[in-house]
């Protein structure tokens, strides 16, 4: 039985209190709903992933002047907490003679989704709080691969690379879509442009955020200021409006405007919807992706990659939903 099983005073704050703050004690708070995954899945391939990483990072048994505890303590308070918090005397379906095995099986097996976040997040919290103050000997002497920040930081890379919607910060995960900007711009965004004659601009918004989501930032960047073009370009060839060939983002608002697609009472702040565009994605993407990059290579920062991305959604949406309202009138 769990409720008989020593953990060591180290990894005590794992379930010391009560309740112990999870994933999915959070989410059912929030939203109240049990079943809000249940359309979502874990890639066979990031199981494994993620527990290898877990694995490097937590190491083996070791005992120093100032602790003593093992990679097992870890695991037997892991084990713990999540099967308490679920109501279940064990992760596993079937004995396993170590609490790592347990863990081992529950991050490569598990079918619930929720109990699945937990194993992972309080791993990682244990990474992070218990792990994180060893330097390069001291992760020698443990057998120990990897420092915290390092699996970390490969976690979030992973989960990324594999499109699964979640990001582990400051000993917490948290569900990428319940960001304000990708639910209110990214996601509609996507949603509007399945109009079959803006194909053109969605595979190229779709294609920005695979870019993203492998850490080919430069050229996300290139493909976002593409969709834009192609959103404008869309709504001129459905509306039979005449543009040159080599036109600037600049350029096709300029059509959209003098053919009155924005509605008179905003036309005064027409001009400053153009500069943003202007001076936002288009220079981006001069500056990164899109005119080669020179002797120097040019990093682009991730958080620089996501303005664009969610500049470019809330223009586009602006736009289409524009072009829809002069439809119907």
């Amino acid at each position: 039985m769990l409720g008989n099983t020593r953990v060591t005073s180290n990894c005590a704050w794992i379930v010391s209190m009560p309740l112990v703050d999870m994933y999915s004690s959070r989410l059912k708070a929030v939203s109240g709903a049990e079943d809000i995954f249940q359309y979502d899945s874990i890639p066979e391939k990031l199981r494994i992933q993620v527990w290898n990483i877990v694995k490097a990072a937590i190491g083996r048994s070791y005992v120093t002047r100032y602790e003593s505890y093992s990679a097992e303590d870890i695991y037997k308070a892991v084990h713990r907490a999540v099967a308490h918090e679920h109501g279940r005397e064990t992760l596993a379906k079937t004995f396993l003679p170590q609490d790592a095995d347990v863990v081992e099986r529950a991050l490569k097996a598990e079918e619930d989704l929720l109990v699945w976040l937990d194993v992972v997040e309080l791993c990682f919290r244990a990474i992070e709080r218990l792990l994180s103050k060893f330097d390069a000997e001291d992760r020698s002497n443990r057998n120990i691969e990897i420092s915290a920040s390092e699996a970390v930081k490969e976690l979030n890379e992973r989960f990324r690379r594999s499109g699964f919607g979640y990001q582990y910060e400051s000993g917490a995960l948290v569900r990428v879509d319940n960001e304000y900007l990708h639910r209110e711009l990214t996601k509609p965004a996507l949603a509007l442009l399945q109009d079959k004659r803006f194909a053109g601009a969605n595979e190229e918004f779709r294609s920005a955020h695979d870019h993203f989501k492998n850490g080919e930032f430069k050229d996300c960047a290139v493909d976002a200021n593409n969709a834009l073009e192609s959103t404008m370009k869309a709504i001129c060839e459905a509306k039979g409006w005449t543009y040159s060939k080599g036109a600037t983002a600049g350029d096709l608002l300029n059509v959209l405007r003098n053919n009155e697609l924005i509605p008179g009472y905003v036309s005064g702040s027409f001009q400053q919807l153009i500069n943003t565009i202007s001076s936002g994605l288009p220079a981006l993407r001069n500056n990164t992706g899109g005119h080669g990059q020179g002797a120097e290579p040019i990093e682009v920062p991730e958080y620089v990659v996501a303005y664009a991305l969610h500049l470019a959604a809330s223009k586009i949406r602006f736009l289409y939903e524009a072009f829809r309202a002069s439809e119907a009138s």
